[in-house]
Order: structure tokens, then C-alpha cells, then sequence
């Protein structure tokens, strides 16, 4: 099997892991004989230093041959780019901008499959591009439907673009791989014809196994503190309305006003601001359920810089090693979230031996089936914020204990990267 991954664009955290964890293993097993992934040129160095060096692994960018048809093409294209520019309709500029990258990409993917001689053509990503006409099988990982599901309210123009965007995908591909069964089953709710299809394929929570990788476990290890005195629970997760921030932070002021000792932890994108009293951003700011949202984590913070500052830590964006090293460090993992496609954080933590107090999500429990693990997680009902106080509450007066590396490996090695990535190859050479 030779695989083409085109990488368009990318998002840092969760789908990268997804990306790493999957390469990573493909490697290393026999049916997978060649992976060229195509990136932006930008993106090229990022992935060859994430990524274990292997002859298998074949860096390419999106370009063609100079004198081609198709590079001729698309200098036709340019040329009426460029005439627009000069034109007001900003339709016009939109609609050339549009064809160029459409016809740029499928010209790179065709001309790059052609030379590889590449069987099978897998997007870790598709939200809103172009899907490309192969000669070879199309396949599609999708993550969630967040503009239906989610607990905002999107405009209707924008809920039709995402759905006419995974409609094409969804006529076109050979295949569609969820990362959920709630996904799954959120995807045939709306679009219930196409269920011979679509693929459920729980992703990993161990840790990736490139070098960059292995260096920050070690990392992680080597700067690890035990603090069995100061209980400490983590949110690895960028602030948003549906990862429900506030109402830990609710929930950490009761438990703060019953003078209990503990310690919470953020990472990840604005958390520092949102400690801070001073968060801003720009996601959907025309939608009052944002607004309100937003309120009232800078009231509930600003209100209580005094416990804020005496038992909250948010560190922001930090990188992986940072990240790492937080949860070899803390005692719990809290994910209170409203809405996920599958929820990182929990197999992440569980795979590391480490308690999780989660929102009852769907999401959640397929993963605590999965790992066979609810003795070491927590449920409370989404958005409860007495529930959740009670749980940590609970957590700290008796904790539970981490489990070993041994006790890791004996109950959680039979769902790794390893065996999404032979699940992916199972099922796509069946096509």
C-alpha cells in the first residue's frame, strides 16, 4: 500500500497527534510501503522534526512539473486573478482565488500519485476544501460536526457551507473514518444515506513515538515533582464557550470558599488571560450566547482575583513538553466539557494512570468502554456546577491513586496508535 496524505491546512494539538500518532506506526508496519504526505512548504521542516526519520516518509509541497498542461492551466488562472484584482466586484476576486487553490491542489495530488504510483489517498482534515477527482480510493478522517452540535448557535449560511462542504466529500469518498461512534452517528442523523461509508475508529491517548516525542516524556520525567500534600487537577484545553471553562472555575471557587487545598492548573490558548479577568476574543462575537459566555468568566474572575490568583494557574499556549509535563504532575485530570468529538484529554490521562472527573458525555463514555476504566473516572452531569464541586471535593479528601507503569501497560496496550493506524490500513484495502 502506498499512501498520499495531503495536508492543506492543520491545526496544532489533537488532529497533529492524530496525524503523528498514525504515521508513526504505518512505518512500521509491512502492508504500508510508501507515505508521501504533501504539505505547504512553510509546514515541511515542522513535520520532518515531529516525525521519525524513514525512507518510507516522502516530503512533497503542492507543485508541479513548470511546463506542464496543468502548470500552464493555472498560469491561465493567475492571469485572470490578477485581472480581477483590479476589478471591485470582490465576488470576482473570491471566485478566482477559490479556483486557483482547487485546481492547484488536485493538480499537485493527481501529478504526485501518478509519480508515486500511490494506491490509496487519505485527508486527516477536510473541513471546507475541495475534494480532489482520483483515480485511486478517496478516504476522509472526520472529527466532529461542531457547527450542528456544538452549544453555539452558527448562522445559517455558515451551517450550509460546512454541510454542503462534507455533503461533497460524502459523495465522493470511498470511504469516511470517524474518530467517534457519536460522530458517527451525528454525521447519519443528517446525512442517514450514506452509512455504508462511514467508519467508527477510536484514535490513542498515548503518548506519539517520534523523537520529539520521546524527548519530552524524558523531559517529563526528569522534571516531575511529587506534591502529595497539594492536590492538583489540569485542563489541557484552549478556552471556548463548549469546553466550559466556567464551570470550573464556579466549581473551584466553592471548593476555595470551604478552605480546602488544592491547586488547578489551565493550558492552553487565552487560559492565562481568562485567570487574569482579561479575556478577548473573536470567535463568533456577533453571537449573545458568546457574549454572555464571555461575561461572565470576566465577571466570576475579576470577582475573585484573590482566589484566582491563590489557586489557579493558567499558563496559556504551551508547548508539548509543557503540556507533558503537567500531567505527570497533577492528580487529576478535570475535562468538563460540553460538546467534543471524542475528547482527547480523557484517554490521554487515563493511558498515563491518572484519574479523570469528566462532563457525562457520550463522547466520554465510549472511551471509558473502550479502556475498560471506570474505576478511574468521574461523571457528573454537563454544566452541574454543584457536581462537579462535589467530585473534586471528593477527589481531595480521598484521592485516588495513580496507576504504574506496569499496571498502565496491563490494562490499556490493547487500544494504541498501533491499532488505529491497522485499523485505518484494514479497512481501506478492502476498497
Amino acid at each position: 500500500m502506498k499512501l498520499i496524505l495531503p495536508i492543506e491546512f492543520y491545526r496544532k494539538g489533537g488532529i497533529e497527534r492524530v496525524i503523528c500518532g498514525t504515521v508513526e506506526e504505518w512505518i512500521e508496519i509491512d502492508e504500508v510501503e510508501e507515505i508521501i504526505l504533501i504539505l505547504p512548504k512553510k509546514d515541511i521542516p515542522h513535520f520532518q522534526e515531529k516525525l521519525p526519520q524513514s525512507p518510507i516518509i516522502k516530503y512533497e509541497s503542492f507543485i508541479l512539473p513548470p511546463k506542464s498542461l496543468q502548470s500552464r492551466i493555472l498560469s491561465l488562472i493567475n492571469k485572470f486573478s490578477s485581472l480581477s484584482a483590479n476589478v471591485k466586484a470582490q465576488k470576482v476576486k473570491i471566485f478566482f482565488k477559490r479556483l486557483r487553490r482547487k485546481y492547484q491542489t488536485e493538480f499537485s495530488i493527481k501529478y504526485l500519485a501518478s509519480r508515486y504510483q500511490a494506491s490509496h489517498c487519505l485527508y486527516f482534515l477536510a473541513n471546507r476544501l475541495n475534494p480532489p477527482n482520483l483515480d485511486i480510493p478517496l478516504a476522509m478522517i472526520t472529527h466532529d460536526m461542531f457547527w450542528r452540535f456544538s452549544p453555539l448557535t452558527y448562522p445559517e449560511s455558515y451551517v450550509k457551507e460546512y454541510d454542503l462542504s462534507l455533503l461533497e466529500w460524502l459523495k465522493k469518498v470511498n470511504i469516511v473514518f470517524t474518530i467517534s461512534e457519536k460522530t458517527r452517528k451525528d454525521i447519519l442523523s443528517v446525512f442517514p444515506e450514506f452509512s455504508d461509508k462511514i467508519k467508527a475508529v477510536p484514535i490513542s491517548g498515548f503518548p506519539t513515538k517520534s523523537n520529539a516525542s520521546q524527548r519530552l516524556l524524558d523531559l517529563a520525567e526528569n522534571s516531575y515533582e511529587s506534591n502529595d500534600e497539594l492536590p492538583i487537577f489540569y485542563l489541557p484545553s484552549s478556552f471556548g464557550v463548549y469546553k466550559d471553562h466556567l464551570t470550573l472555575l464556579k466549581a473551584g471557587i466553592k471548593l476555595a470558599q470551604k478552605k480546602l487545598k488544592f491547586k488547578i492548573v489551565l493550558i492552553g490558548k487565552e487560559t492565562d488571560n481568562l485567570i487574569a479577568g482579561n479575556i478577548s476574543l473573536s470567535q463568533q462575537t456577533n453571537s449573545q450566547e458568546y457574549i454572555d459566555y464571555l461575561n461572565q468568566c470576566q465577571e466570576i474572575s475579576q470577582n475573585n482575583q484573590n482566589i484566582m490568583q491563590e489557586y489557579f494557574e493558567g499558563l496559556g499556549y504551551c508547548s508539548d513538553e509543557e503540556v507533558e509535563k503537567w500531567y505527570r504532575k497533577c492528580s487529576c485530570v478535570v475535562f468538563p466539557s460540553k460538546y467534543e468529538g471524542f475528547g482527547l484529554a480523557l484517554s490521554e490521562s487515563v493511558v498515563r494512570g491518572i484519574p479523570a472527573i469528566v462532563s457525562d458525555l457520550e463522547v466520554f463514555r465510549e472511551q471509558v468502554e473502550l479502556y475498560k476504566c471506570g474505576d478511574m473516572v468521574d461523571f457528573f452531569p454537563v454544566g452541574d456546577v454543584d457536581a462537579l464541586t462535589n467530585c473534586m471535593e471528593k477527589f481531595i479528601l480521598h484521592p485516588k491513586s495513580n496507576l504504574s507503569a506496569e499496571e498502565v501497560d496491563q490494562r490499556f496496550s490493547h487500544w494504541t496508535w498501533r491499532e488505529t493506524a491497522k485499523e485505518y490500513v484494514r479497512l481501506l484495502e478492502k476498497l
